[in-house]
């Protein structure tokens, strides 16, 4: 087996009490109905409530919000990036219960913490706009690509803010060694957990648990002996075609899912040939957001692609899940935000559509939001990423 995208990480969130229980001064509490259970009980569930209840309104106010965000100086790879983060109902629920209870600390974890600053501000922000002058400084304080206004890559930066959070938000305090894992005698589903495992013993966030899938490669000789290694991705970018043309989404994760046939240097265990060996990939966990972005740009030539891509606001994964890991059931997906890019690779602006309260369609330019309806465009020759949620 092999792993990816491993960090040694130390990253302790302070702890502080989550709840703190306010007597009521006017009743009388000596130590016998103090000690009453049925009086604990009662204050406890009503703080419970009470913070419960502050939590969901924000939970609300945040994902429901319709803040633009200025641009400030080509920042627009920034901002639609951003917003769709901050309209991601999944990250936003989990991220909002961990400040509830450890208060999120701009020392240990000062990307995260500029990050939940900028989405308190827009639930409780009441002009159309604001400007998020904070987040850049704290972020390119880190990145140093990032500290000048040139044009840059919203897949890019986006990635890099997903790992930088994951990063801080690691609960794991002492990550334990790399090691190989062995797949003999193992079912699939045993091997799939047993990576798992040992992943989350050396990384474990909300970012992880979100935005990271698990994929298992199934290597299979001609004897029928099969052997699998497994990796964690954040998103799966897909490749367009070299000529220009219509292409649907299906078509595009039908090719990154497609198997191969490689050359194994070792004897197969079983039949102790070397042999070619049918290579098959699959998701064995599909992550709860799926990241789709689409590699228009030629590296060798470097222009931009402007094939056409249909895509649906309800997807399937199923066929693309291994049927033995316990996922299979688990595939189903909801359309809740794009992100578009118009012009050429070192000329060009980035613009977002994302879909509130499970219902309607804003676009977020900057610092101008505009309705769109019910329905959008799901043909593009602009859409550079899809962000899908797991429908529960």
């Amino acid at each position: 087996m092999y792993f990816s995208g491993f960090s040694d990480v130390y990253s302790e969130l302070k702890k502080k009490d989550s709840y703190k229980y306010n007597l009521n001064p006017n009743l009388s509490y000596n130590g016998s109905n103090y000690n009453n259970n049925s009086i604990r009980r009662n204050i406890i569930s009503q703080d419970y409530y009470n913070n419960n209840k502050n939590s969901h309104n924000e939970y609300e106010n945040i994902i429901n919000s319709k803040i633009g965000l200025y641009n400030l100086g080509n920042t627009c790879y920034m901002n639609t990036c951003l917003q769709n983060l901050i309209h991601c109902k999944y990250f936003i629920k989990k991220l909002v219960k961990i400040n509830q209870k450890q208060k999120i600390s701009s020392n240990l974890t000062p990307i995260t913490s500029e990050f939940f600053n900028l989405c308190h501000t827009v639930s409780i922000q009441r002009d159309t706009a604001i400007a998020p002058n904070n987040f850049k400084k704290i972020f390119s304080s880190k990145h140093n690509e990032y500290k000048g206004y040139a044009q840059l890559d919203t897949q890019e930066f986006c990635r890099i803010l997903l790992e930088d959070m994951n990063y801080e938000l690691n609960n794991v305090k002492f990550p334990s060694k790399y090691k190989e894992l062995s797949t003999e005698g193992k079912s699939k589903k045993e091997c799939d957990k047993e990576f798992d495992a040992l992943f989350r013993s050396r990384e474990n966030s909300i970012i992880i648990d979100t935005f990271y899938g698990q994929i298992i490669n199934i290597f299979t000789c001609i004897c029928g002996y099969e052997t699998y290694s497994f990796q964690k991705v954040l998103d799966l970018p897909l490749l367009l075609p070299e000529r220009e043309s219509l292409i649907s989404l299906n078509s595009l994760l039908d090719e990154y899912f497609e198997g191969d046939n490689i050359q194994f240097s070792e004897k197969c265990k079983k039949c102790g040939k070397k042999t070619m060996h049918k290579k098959e990939i699959k998701f064995s966990q599909p992550p709860n957001v799926l990241i789709l972005s689409f590699q228009r740009i030629n590296e060798r030539t470097q222009k931009k692609n402007l094939s056409e891509i249909s895509f649906t606001e309800k997807l399937n994964l199923r066929k693309y899940v291994d049927t033995d890991c316990g996922f299979y059931n688990d595939s189903q997906y909801d359309l809740f935000g794009i992100i578009c890019h118009k012009g050429k690779i070192n000329f060009g602006h980035y613009y977002a559509f994302i879909k509130i309260d499970d219902r309607d369609w804003y676009q977020f330019n900057d610092s101008k939001i505009s309705y769109i309806g019910r329905e959008i465009n799901i043909s593009s020759t602009s859409v550079y990423i899809l962000f899908y949620q797991k429908r529960t």
